[in-house]
């Protein structure tokens, strides 16, 4: 068990991350022992033809029996749009000794594949490879997911308070009079402060209870379970470009196919060759229903597509 002591300031503090990163290290979870993770098989199946020319040398490292994890493959997350790429460079830049430290931890010792001075370049290369085979393409579903899931707990703090919201994270997590508990984590227990340094929570589909750093005093970050992952793999495929426009309607159905990058009602008319109004109309229905969102640049007003979008289309979202 793992107890993080919060004071009241430290409940004001705290904040929500998504994480590309963690998403990946702690898929592979799911690869090596898929019956501990009944919710994503589909996930499993599907990207188990694929892994066949991956570097299994370096990624069975990564975790091991246990489920154990080294800290430094999942750096703490700022905020719900961190991007891969910023997360693999500051993986890049862990230095020798916690590269080590923490591979020992995990391993017993430091694998013979990872034991050279480019032991870094091979995890980072390995994990860069294996997110785009089995994670990039099914990003957008996780993400819009994920992110659906911190603004039902945002909404929860506002109507219930910091508290209520921590207490249903998960039946793992449980929190009273300034103690936060998360059980089924780990053999030893153990108490932390978090101390104004910021608990982060982060939803993550390969808990399956929670997830905590491995070393004793690292920065506070909770990994727990989202809701709806029971119907995140229910549709496998984007619909076709016809079933998009009998759902939401031919014209629109263009708008969102037009809408690669954010556009102007103008432009956007431009290229339908139809009234700005006429495309003003479809805009205002697309963002009353989430689809597309309004961002202001001087005195202009482009539209983009939101999440919900991008997973209805099978398109990525900025």
């Amino acid at each position: 068990m793992l107890t993080y002591e919060l004071t009241s300031r430290d409940l004001e503090d705290v904040r929500f991350a998504v994480s590309p990163a963690a998403e990946t290290v702690l898929s592979l979870r799911a690869l090596q022992d898929p019956g501990r993770f009944p919710l994503q098989l589909p996930w499993v199946r599907a990207v188990q033809p694929l892994l066949g020319s991956l570097d299994f040398s370096v990624l069975r490292r990564l975790v091991n029996d246990t489920m154990g994890s080294p800290d430094f493959l999942t750096p703490r997350p700022t905020s719900p749009l961190t991007q891969i790429g910023d997360e693999l460079d500051l993986i890049a830049s862990v230095d020798r000794e916690t590269f080590e430290r923490q591979l020992v931890a995990v391993n017993g010792a430091v694998p013979a594949e990872l034991a050279g001075p480019d032991g870094v370049t091979k995890v980072v290369d390995a994990l860069r490879e294996y997110w785009q085979t089995a994670i990039a393409p099914y990003w957008n579903r996780m993400r819009t997911l994920l992110t659906a899931d911190i603004s039902y707990r945002g909404h929860v703090v506002t109507q219930r308070g910091t508290g209520v919201m921590l207490n249903e994270l998960g039946p793992a997590i449980s929190y009273g009079n300034g103690l936060l508990r998360v059980d089924r984590v780990s053999d030893v227990s153990r108490t932390e402060s978090v101390d104004g340094r910021g608990l982060v929570l982060q939803p993550t589909l390969f808990g399956p209870h929670a997830v905590i750093p491995m070393d004793v005093g690292a920065e506070p970050i909770l990994g727990y379970p989202p809701r709806g992952q029971a119907t995140l793999w229910s549709v496998v495929d984007p619909p076709s470009r016809r079933d998009l426009a009998q759902l939401i309607g031919t014209a629109r159905a263009r708008i969102l196919e037009l809408l690669t990058h954010p556009r102007t009602t103008t432009d956007v008319a431009a290229e339908l060759k139809v009234t700005p109004s006429a495309v003003s109309q479809q805009l205002q229905l697309l963002r009353r229903t989430g689809l597309v969102e309004p961002q202001r640049t001087g005195k202009q007003v482009l539209y983009k597509p939101t999440q919900l979008a991008a997973l209805l289309t099978g398109t990525e979202a900025d």
